[in-house]
This record gives structure tokens, sequence and C-alpha cells, in this order.
């Protein structure tokens, strides 16, 4: 669906902020590299920012996969259950899906701000920003999950392949 600007730029938003981060991770790792066998003096922050962007990556990338449906889900028990009895299974499902959700962007606020007064080792900055993310990406999680949940029950297609496409 091709929607204008903003709207769109919200859309795509764990794809741009995961795929910044990842740039992060390669320009902060090729530093590294360079600087450890280039000019025999490495450099101390390459390796916290690595992990920092990295870390951005995985949890805004876990969003988008939600958003694409591309976490997996296995259905051979359920699938052969019952229509009523695989309707409860699955609205269970949801409901504790979400509930972890919940639960982890309760968490992840709670311990990103008992984290803002410890700083980073090199860089010194509040490990904040390395905890806060896992926070706000539960919480786009969960706000596309209930997105896809709108489109339509979640049910694994027989179709579906394991890239988007």
């Amino acid at each position: 669906m091709n929607r204008p600007g903003f709207a769109r730029l919200l859309d795509q938003f764990e794809e741009i902020l995961a795929g910044l981060a990842l740039i992060g991770v390669v320009l902060a790792v090729s530093w590294g590299v360079v600087t450890r066998y280039i000019t025999e003096q490495p450099a101390a922050w390459a390796s916290e920012v690595a992990t920092l962007c990295f870390a951005w990556v995985v949890f805004f990338g876990a969003a988008a996969c939600v958003k694409y449906r591309l976490h997996p889900a296995i259905d051979m028990l359920v699938s052969r259950l019952p229509p009523v009895l695989r309707d409860l299974v699955r609205g269970f499902n949801h409901v504790l899906i979400l509930a972890f959700y919940v639960f982890m962007v309760w968490f992840g606020v709670r311990f990103a701000i008992a984290s803002w007064s410890n700083p980073s080792p090199v860089l010194r900055y509040p490990l904040s920003f390395l905890y806060g993310p896992v926070a706000f990406s539960f919480f786009l999680m969960a706000v596309r999950y209930i997105q896809v949940l709108r489109k339509g029950a979640w049910e694994i297609a027989g179709e579906r392949e394991t890239h988007v496409g």
C-alpha cells in the first residue's frame, strides 16, 4: 500500500531504525578493524557502538517481523482440533502474546529507568540507550500485532514463504 509522506514513514518506522542501526554496526565494526590492523591503536569505542547498534537491529527488526508475520509459528496440533476448540486456543495464544508484549514494555521501562545513572564503560552514555529500545520495540510489537489481528485472525497460510516478497 502506497501512503504519502509521514504516514509511510510511520508505517516503515521499524525498518528505518533497524536499517540505520545496521549501518551503524557495519561502520563501527569496520572502523574497529581499520584501527586495529592499520593504525595498531584500536578504537575502544567501536565495540561499544557496535553492541548498541546491534541491540537496536535485533529489537526493531523483531518488531518489523511481527508486522510482516515472519515469526515462526507451528500449528500442527492446533490445526487438527475441532473448530471451536481451535478458535479458543488461538484466542488464548493472542492474549498470551499480547500479555507478554505488555510485560516486556513494563519491565523494559523499569529497567531503562533504573539504568539511567549507570554509564557505559567507554563512552559513558547512560545504559538506558541500550535497554530503552527493549521497551519501545515491544510496544511497537504490540501495536503491530493488534494491527495484524484487525486485518484478520493470525493464521498460518499454507503458501506462506519465509521471506517478504
